[in-house]
């Protein structure tokens, strides 16, 4: 058995006793309202780490018995979820009024929210009065950092790329309630929000696997009387005036009819309001559970200080939410996430795992193989799940039982009815362009990529005007190398191990660049700079997917004719367990749909490179053909 294969049966035998401590764990704190002294913190599972909310431990087969229902049967779910949700809010709604009266004590009591919300990681959900919230209790974020860290010690999980920060924020409310926000335009590249969407349990979401987030991108939201948005094409991107203010409506219904923004191919929509949902259905993959919703707040690239560190809050304070009803009475739920905030922000060290070549059983890495554009996060990891146990030629019924999984349990699919037909997923940034391909590396070898970097606008070093137009391809381009799967029996998920982004990368005159990734004892003595390559330690752990994002800002940050757009790559044609599945588009590892812009693997001894000479052009890396 080769040590991956000894890797992974240790990984299962550990799981199946973490799930059986943690469901203990889970039903104690929920009952009690306290952690059980036996409760074994280290022991969790990849859905803890994955999730910030806390769901029921479901197998696959208990998740896909909804899929036996009738066509009546879920309308009964559907009809079902939301008297639970509606009569969940109004018990909501009736407590906070009486609290606002004086006549219910600020914590909301463990029987009235359901154990899925008042759980191991939100719990002691209080209520605060506006003048009482403290806006850095209120979000946590994965920051952004210089990267890599020294020797890998000190590892983010989750995918969170190392150039952006996440914050995020986690809440509940009555429905036709109101969650209003107010802060400063960060000094960065790109800010977002997301929002989780209206409840619908015929759309579910667990923060993770499920409907997409509602969006709301930088240059839509109007600043302040008196204050400027300095991500606008020529604003002043360092002008002192900067406060904006945003509303989120939160309903039940459909997140496409009643989200202009949904409705639009590039996700843009004036103005400062958006729909969302108080709390969001897990739906089968959560068992019908109910979970807080969340915002996401993204400042990509933040500026760097003068000595070339980064303010992972990109010069501004944190951001102010308050809740309001309907009545137009203010308030805040703030729970305890002390838990939720551990466990996806605990930084860890980096794995090691043998040299070995991608052929044999994995050849899903190799010469042939191209890049898989990600439209749903749950069919990327089954579909990688899938090449990986039965190959890239797997038969039509294994990829015709992914289909099925993604319209069951989600409803989600190019071929669904809005909004689980758009491509994106929840927790994604809907502006980016995501590519993945796994990378393997062998005993004194490099792997090279080759392409062409869209122009993007230049900001790191406080410039002060944003660049925008025509000439400018995209808004955000980066590459990052991270480990997909749990390592040992105290791993993340997605270790992100590194990342490059635009401004990072040496290019010639055509923009175009060449990146090697080695080892440091494997370095080539011309992975130079001066070269004109950009080298990253690739570490010793030697296989890993690696993403690249490309970031869309239409119209002034946007290519119409290379960028791997839905547009350009659709749905159906460019998921490989699609029926119409067209590898041609960026499925081989040779320029496709995204022309020069295509990122070309290559892979050599370190003295096959070095032979290349210097100064290196990309044209100069031979083929990969064996």
């Amino acid at each position: 058995m080769s040590s991956m294969a000894v890797i992974f049966v240790i990984i299962s035998l550990f799981l199946v006793g973490c799930v059986q401590d943690e469901i203990k764990c889970r039903d104690g704190w929920c009952e009690y309202g306290e952690t059980p002294e036996s409760c074994p913190k280290d022991c969790i599972t990849e859905e803890d780490f994955w999730e910030a909310v806390d769901i029921p431990v479901t197998t696959m087969y208990e998740r896909m018995a909804y899929c036996d229902m009738s066509e009546l049967e879920w309308q009964e779910y559907y009809e079902g979820q939301n008297r639970k949700a509606q009569e969940l809010s109004d018990n909501l709604k009736d407590y906070i009024r009486g609290w606002l009266r004086g006549e219910n004590p600020p914590e909301i009591p463990y029987g009235l929210l359901p154990k899925s919300i008042n759980s191991i990681k939100t719990h002691s959900w209080t209520l605060q009065r506006p003048d009482e919230t403290n806006t850095e209790e209120q979000w946590y974020f994965i920051p952004a950092r210089k990267e890599p860290a020294p020797e890998f010690k000190a590892l983010y999980s989750n995918g969170a790329a190392t150039h952006v920060t996440y914050l995020k924020l986690l809440f509940i409310a009555p429905f036709d309630s109101k969650l209003l926000i107010e802060g400063d335009f960060p000094h960065s590249r790109e800010m977002s929000y997301q929002i989780a969407p209206p409840f619908d349990p015929e759309f579910p979401t667990s923060h993770n696997i499920g409907m997409m987030e509602v969006p709301m991108i930088d240059v839509d939201i109007e600043p302040d009387l008196d204050h400027v948005n300095p991500f606008r094409t020529g604003a002043n991107r360092n002008a002192e005036n900067r406060h904006y203010h945003i509303r989120y409506d939160l309903k039940m219904g459909n997140a496409y009819d009643l989200n202009p923004v949904l409705q639009n191919p590039y996700f843009r929509a004036q103005g400062n309001h958006r729909i969302g949902g108080p709390f969001e259905s897990a739906g089968p993959w959560g068992d019908g559970s109910f979970i807080p919703s969340v915002v996401w707040l993204r400042y990509y690239a933040p500026d760097l200080n003068p000595d070339g560190s980064v303010d992972p809050l990109a010069g501004v304070d944190y951001p102010k939410a308050i809740l309001q009803l309907d009545t137009g009475e203010q308030f805040w739920i703030q729970p305890n996430k002390d838990v939720a905030e551990e466990r996806q922000n605990t930084t860890t060290y980096a794995r090691i795992l043998p040299p070995f070549e991608p052929v044999g059983q994995f050849a899903y890495a190799g010469p042939s193989v191209g890049w898989k554009k990600i439209y749903n996060l749950l069919q990327i990891r089954l579909d990688s799940k899938a090449i990986r146990s039965h190959g890239l030629d797997a038969s039509d019924d294994v990829k015709a039982k992914i289909r099925d999984q993604l319209s069951c349990l989600i409803n989600q699919g190019p071929g669904q009815k809005p909004p689980g037909n758009i491509g994106h997923s929840a927790t994604d940034h809907p502006y980016n362009n995501y590519l993945v391909r796994p990378l393997v590396l062998g005993r004194e070898k490099v792997l090279v990529i080759t392409g062409r970097l869209p122009k993007t606008p230049k900001t790191r070093n406080a410039e002060s005007v944003m660049e925008g137009g025509t000439e400018y391809e995209a808004r955000y381009w980066s590459i990052c190398h991270h480990v997909d799967t749990p390592g040992n029996p105290s791993d993340f998920v997605s270790l992100v191990y590194g990342c490059l982004m635009d401004d990072e990368i040496i290019t010639d005159e055509n923009n175009d660049y060449i990146i090697v990734y080695s080892r440091v004892d494997d370095k080539p003595e011309n992975a130079e700079a001066s070269c004109g390559v950009t080298w990253q330690n690739f570490s010793q752990q030697s296989a890993k997917p690696v993403v690249i994002r490309w970031m869309d800002v239409y119209p002034d940050h946007y290519m119409e004719d290379y960028a791997p757009t839905d547009e350009n790559i659709p749905w159906e044609k460019g998921a490989w367990s699609e029926s119409e599945y067209d590898e041609t588009l960026v499925g081989k590892n040779e320029p496709g749909i995204m022309g020069p812009f295509h990122p070309v693997v290559h892979y050599m001894s370190r003295e096959e490179f070095e032979a290349l000479g210097c100064p290196l052009d990309a044209g100069s890396i031979p083929e990969w053909t064996k």
